[in-house]
């Protein structure tokens, strides 16, 4: 099945669009546009056309559709030349519904025109006269007239931005930055409470992401997430033995992440109440602003002091929080421009927004260096952020140039990649997805993370401008998807169009992890009986890195597919066709 907006080949299951989120069977009509028979959707490339522009330029024209604001079929200087009027129908083709000659109403002469204007002008004349004499002179007051305020004239001609954004009622007043009266902590890092007077909106939104949370929550989705391995008990066997495949719970909100990276069972050993001896510093990187102020003091000769060092521990205390993605920099500056990608090793997004950078520089792919455990990603542009790039960066990043293992199963003795947490590449890796190559109407700029997970600016009671910093979906935001998603067109039921991308990324995910977790067993039992020749075992382990890795990939992005439903199937694409090759070994 084709889409009937961008001509994009999508399964004929599906409800909506891979590509640009159009609902399937139902073709978008535009002037000129002449559907397939079939109802099926366009073939590609025959009416294939820009996603953002439904100009349908591109189509066939119909000649019973010419706009009459454009084209005057009954033009009278056209008839007196003898010839077809431009834009009529030609003949043996008139609709049934068309004028005929004897219907087409004949011009009004000139000369009446005339006559009718000069009465026109006469009783105006005597209207005007009564009223000056009857109505203006009867009293002390005169007719009062309104004169056309220069502040109106203005705001209809806002040829000066300042002056039209200053007239705008929907505009509040800007926080005004200051200097916090509570001084920088011992690691030069101004925490958040530090801020809390100067920017009391912004503080008390970010405070609210405390209720994004897995810790006695009601939300039946934080309640049925939180153990990762009950949900998919396939990574017991695929991941091992990384501790991912016994410690991997859904992750709390941003003021939890120091909390949470203490806890979790692949740093903390319960049973003797102390951090693993394999756990470094690095692992604090993205979860505390502190640590991300001390990398940017010290570099990477922090990266690698154990994770549980008691002098490391007592200097980071704060979680992410402002700094993270602003520095210092709301001192003197509370616009967009204060924002700061603060992690020293995300350098690969420069092209993207900014707001997104700061978002991306945690929200990427990423590995521990083998040379010196810093976090470093696997590529060094936008362009090269796709799983393919990737898993070609992946087989010279190792020791001396050789293939980079996360970790070797102990079975099948495959060197397999653990793949992060890439929102950031999903949404604008390779060629991007269709929502960063889509414009806010209400910015003018380019869709990036903040618009949708943020939302609009807001006036608080106080009059003061401000952006939420509570950190959800769009989803839950009936206002963002009233004021700019359904403006924007991308999205005519937003909430389905999600629904059906995740679902189809988690039944594909769950289907497709089941034969990675038999291709796994199989492949262990055949190591352990020798039953494959080495040629043989070694085209398996490398179907097996493959399908692992681009599995992963889509299994481990936090949107389940939305961010990007093309990239999220084509990735578990390459995942089935690479452990059903594998497979048929067995």
């Amino acid at each position: 099945m084709y889409c009937p907006n961008c001509g994009s080949k999508n399964p004929d299951s599906a409800n909506f669009c891979r590509s640009c989120g159009t609902a399937m069977g139902q073709p978008i009509m535009t002037q000129g546009v002449i559907p397939p028979a079939n109802n099926q959707g366009f073939p590609p490339g025959q009416y294939a056309q820009n996603p953002n522009q439904n100009t349908g330029a591109n189509y066939p024209q119909d000649p019973y559709q010419q706009n009459p604001y454009q084209q005057d079929v009954y033009r009278q200087d056209t008839y007196s030349q003898g010839a077809t009027p431009q834009g009529a129908y030609p003949q043996g083709t008139t609709p049934q519904n068309a004028p005929t000659q004897s219907q087409v109403k004949k011009p009004v002469p000139v000369r009446m025109i005339i006559i009718i204007a000069a009465a026109a002008v006469v009783v105006l004349a005597f209207v005007i006269f009564i009223l000056v004499r009857f109505v203006g002179c009867s009293g002390s007051e005169a007719v009062y007239v309104p004169a056309v305020s220069q502040e109106v004239t203005d705001a209809t001609q806002p040829n000066d931005p300042q002056d039209s954004e200053a007239s705008s009622p929907d505009l509040g007043t800007p926080s005004e930055p200051k200097t916090p009266t509570i001084a920088k902590n011992e690691n030069g890092v101004w925490t958040a409470d530090a801020w809390k007077d100067i920017y009391p909106h912004q503080y008390e939104t970010f405070s609210d992401n405390e209720l994004n949370s897995t810790k006695g929550s009601t939300d039946p989705y934080f309640a049925s997430r939180e153990d990762m391995v009950k949900l998919y008990p396939q990574i017991k066997t695929i991941w091992n033995p990384s501790p991912f495949n016994t410690y991997y719970n859904e992750p709390n909100g941003h003021p939890y992440a120091l909390e949470d990276v203490r806890a979790t069972g692949r740093i903390f050993d319960a049973a003797t109440q102390t951090y693993k001896p394999t756990a470094f510093a690095n692992c604090y990187t993205c979860k505390s602003a502190d640590y991300t102020a001390l990398l940017a003091k010290d570099g990477n000769a922090v990266v690698s002091i154990p994770f549980g060092d008691a002098a490391l521990n007592k200097k980071i205390n704060e979680p992410i929080s402002c700094y993270n993605c602003h520095a210092n920099n709301l001192e003197t500056d509370a616009t967009s421009t204060s924002l700061e990608v603060t992690q020293p090793f995300f350098t690969a997004g420069k092209t993207v927004d900014i707001a997104s950078q700061t978002c991306g520089q945690c929200h990427n792919e990423y590995y521990f260096s083998v040379a010196d455990k810093s976090v470093t990603n696997p590529y060094s542009s936008t362009k090269d952020m796709t799983p393919q790039d990737m898993y070609e960066y992946y087989k010279t990043a190792g020791k001396d140039g050789d293939r980079f293992n996360d970790y070797i199963n102990p079975l099948t003795k495959v060197g397999q990649l653990k793949a992060q947490h890439p929102e950031f590449e999903f949404v604008f890796g390779g060629s991007g997805s269709s929502m960063a190559k889509r414009t806010n109407p209400n910015t003018g700029e380019l869709f990036g993370c903040a618009d949708c997970h943020m939302g609009e600016k807001q006036i608080a009671d106080d009059g003061i401008e401000y952006t939420s910093h509570l950190l959800i979906s769009p989803l839950d935001n009936p206002d963002l998807l009233e004021s700019t998603c359904e403006i924007a067109g991308c999205h005519t039921d937003l909430q389905a169009q999600v629904e059906a991308w995740q679902k189809e990324s988690e039944d594909r995910v769950m289907e497709i992890g089941n034969k990675i977790e038999d291709l796994t067993k199989k492949l262990a039992d055949a190591v352990a009986a020798d039953s494959l020749d080495s040629k043989q075992l070694s085209e398996v382990r490398t179907l097996n890195r493959q399908a692992v890795w681009y599995w992963d990939f889509v299994m481990v992005e936090n949107s389940e597919g939305a961010h990007n439903p093309t990239l999220s199937n084509d990735t578990l694409d390459l995942a089935e066709e690479a452990v059903d090759k594998a497979l048929g070994y067995f």
